[in-house]
């Protein structure tokens, strides 16, 4: 387990935005590397979008 995550970066990750890259095909894709920038995010999706009653 721990020599996943150490080499997570080096030998998974390649593979990962290969498969995110084939399988968005045109779509937006967001990469968010912080909890900061997360929740800037979100709160710009909810802004943009009409109020609900509760989360889905």
């Amino acid at each position: 387990m721990i020599t996943y995550v150490a080499t997570y970066r080096r030998r998974m990750r390649p593979k990962v935005l290969a498969k995110i890259h084939e399988l968005a095909a045109g779509k937006p894709v967001v990469f968010l590397t912080s909890r900061a920038e997360t929740r800037r995010w979100l709160e710009h999706v909810a802004a943009d979008r009409p109020e609900r009653s509760r989360w889905r």
